[in-house]
């Protein structure tokens, strides 16, 4: 790339050199029996990028050669000495001779060429390589699902991504003896038997894997890098999918557990809430009969306080009907026993024998019984007097006399006392017998009002 864009680009997604070169120590136990086998062995780093790796060969006593394409990055490279050449991967494999060449690698270079040029690089590559000499290619991990989905695409440079079986099947196809996945960064602690989320099944599974192959050789030499090859790194796809698939069948198996001793807990509580709830049903029932045969009770005595109490009053008006019958009965008797009738008899038996000595005064003394006839008829009481005293005159002025107070006199006492005021009124000239008779008629009238 031009204007030193992929420089850039390296220096802010890659990473710093330091932390690559401690990325790439990881290979330094495959490498090291191969200096001690092949002292100052020759190496070739094909895009070789900023020389991260060549100078880690470089410091392990290697004699590192580097190819790449990008000026810009190989100037970096020849300012800290480095021995670069801007050449094609293929034609300068080409150009090496057979068994020339410890190492062949290639960082972050597969992704980058057509997979026709790939193939031929690895045949050189098993061409070059001295007998049990080692082929390493790094490259993003696909089976990390971010890398494969995302952060691949982030390089503008990346062809297409390059499934481990793929890569693991190339340098076998060629003929390369023994093949071995490495994968790759993810982050500490992974591998280790912690919990696992979701992020680090989708995220966090190696996001770099490198094939490498090694060429075939005596079963001496081939034992100098067994061990070195048969230790597994990194975490796959798979494990990480089945740590956290088994993390879930535990979660879920202790939850199930939870749910079954909550189940039994809130079956037992269900059964004693219904246990009590029809104990209250019964209780309620109970309470119910109690209180309908109370409200019954309570009815039978309300009706039986009516009866009673009708019966009281009953009881009670007869006696006031008694009471107002007695009261009317005195009542009548009170009336029977009056002033009238009581002032009747005492006139009958006082004032009647004073009339009978007047009429018979009057009778004996003519000029006196005319003269109280004309006075009566001045006043207007003629009629009383007739009445108390039988007086009475014809049309010549004759009287006539009459003994009448020998029956009862049934006359009203306002009229008898009004008589014998008028009689009073006459009298008060009249000579002393007349005056007598007056007297005792007050004395008589005065009796009356007394009693």
């Amino acid at each position: 790339m031009i204007d030193g864009f992929y420089r850039a680009f390296e220096d802010k997604h890659r990473g710093s050199l330091d932390m690559i070169k401690q990325r790439q120590s990881v290979y330094l136990p495959l490498i090291q029996p191969l200096i001690e086998l092949y002292p100052q062995a020759p190496a070739i780093d094909l895009g070789c990028g900023r020389g991260e790796w060549l100078e880690l060969l470089t410091e392990n006593g290697f004699q590192a050669f580097g190819i790449d394409l990008d000026e810009g990055m190989l100037a970096e490279c020849r300012q800290r000495g480095l021995n670069v050449k801007t050449e094609d991967a293929l034609v300068a494999l080409k150009s090496l001779s057979d068994n020339s060449q410890a190492i062949v690698s290639g960082f972050h270079f597969a992704e980058h060429i057509p997979f026709e040029v790939l193939q031929g690089v690895v045949q050189e590559a098993l061409r070059v390589l001295l007998p049990a000499g080692l082929l390493i290619l790094e490259t993003p991990n696909p089976e990390n699902i971010l890398v494969g989905t995302s952060n691949f695409y982030l390089d503008p440079s990346h062809l297409r991504p390059l499934p481990p079986p793929l890569m693991e099947f190339l340098p076998e196809y060629y003929g390369f003896h023994r093949i071995k996945v490495l994968r790759l960064q993810e982050p500490k602690g992974l591998d280790l038997n912690r919990h696992y989320s979701i992020y680090d099944v989708f995220g966090n599974v190696s996001p770099d894997y490198a094939v490498v192959a090694q060429k075939a050789a005596s079963y001496d030499i081939l034992q100098l890098v067994s061990s070195a090859l048969e230790k597994d790194l990194g975490v796959t796809l798979g494990k990480a999918s089945t740590k956290y698939d088994a993390q879930l069948r535990d979660s879920l198996g202790a939850l199930t557990t939870e749910i079954s001793v909550a189940k039994n807990e809130y079956f037992h509580m269900f059964k004693a809430a219904k246990e009590e709830i029809n104990q209250t049903k019964l209780n309620l029932d109970i309470a119910k009969n109690e209180s309908f045969h109370m409200f019954k009770a309570a009815k039978h005595e309300a009706v039986q306080a009516l009866l009673d109490l009708d019966a009281r009053y009953d009881r009670r008006i007869r006696l006031v009907e008694a009471h107002q019958q007695r009261i009317q009965d005195h009542l009548t008797l009170i009336e029977a026993r009056r002033l009238k009738p009581r002032v009747k008899r005492w006139i009958k038996r006082l004032v009647f024998p004073v009339l009978r000595k007047t009429q018979s005064l009057l009778n004996r003394h003519v000029g006196l019984h005319s003269f109280l006839i004309k006075v009566s008829e001045k006043l207007g009481i003629f009629d009383v007097l007739h009445r108390i005293l039988n007086l009475g005159a014809n049309a010549n002025g004759s009287t006539e006399t009459s003994e009448s107070f020998d029956a009862p006199v049934t006359g009203a006492t306002s009229e008898a006392e009004g008589g014998l005021n008028a009689v009073q009124v006459i009298a008060a000239d009249e000579p002393e017998p007349v005056q007598q008779i007056f007297n005792e008629l007050d004395l008589a009238i005065q009796k009356i009002e007394k009693h």
